[in-house]
């Protein structure tokens, strides 16, 4: 049973509005089905969005924030925060605390994120499944990539099973209950 999930997203306010409403009907996914939520602890765009839609439902969030972002004021007052020394820190404990990861789209922090929780999954630090949310098939270029490295032999066809891919908020949890178990990562992690 999964009981915490983090959330990648991005803080960008200039993004498509069906990223942000995506964002906050996630949360109120989350929210409705009591899962306490992790996230990178910023207050607008798709991290606002997911963070708004939680509080107004009184569910658990926390946000893992760096000092300096807290610093420049872009932190949300309206959820607990975990202030950590740098972006390793928090990259590291919004990986490692919740039973599942969830990637909405965003920039370069979310496809950093992301990347280092598959690195992560297969080389068996963590085990949480990792729901990959491909909403207008914004990460399919990213998938493809993937998919290529396997195709290159870069990663074993096993690999694949180290994320889900939806295409919308709605099959989250669902996927999240469906994504295979990897029973010796370490064992697939090399060729």
């Amino acid at each position: 049973m999964v009981k915490s999930v983090t959330v990648f997203c991005a803080s960008s306010t200039k993004a498509d509005k069906v990223y942000q409403q995506s964002a906050f009907d996630l949360g109120c996914i989350l929210a409705n089905a009591q899962i306490k939520c992790y996230y990178g602890g910023g207050r607008v765009g798709l991290m606002g969005e997911l963070a708004k839609a939680m509080v107004e439902r009184h569910a658990e969030i926390e946000g893992i924030i760096p000092q300096f972002m807290v610093d420049e004021g872009w932190d949300n007052p309206d959820v607990h925060e975990i202030v950590v020394d740098d972006m390793q820190s928090r990259k590291k404990m919004l990986i490692t605390f919740p039973d599942a990861i969830v990637a909405l789209p965003g920039g370069c922090g979310t496809l950093e994120e992301l990347m280092e929780a598959i690195t992560s999954r297969q080389l068996g630090i963590i085990t949480a499944p990792i729901v990959i949310v491909n909403i207008n098939e914004y990460f399919t270029p990213l998938i493809n990539m993937l998919n290529n490295a396997i195709s290159a032999n870069f990663m074993r066809l096993e690999h694949k099973k180290l994320w889900v891919e939806v295409n919308k908020v709605e099959d989250v949890l669902s996927a999240i209950n469906a994504a295979p178990k990897l029973e010796n990562a370490r064992g697939i992690a090399a060729m």
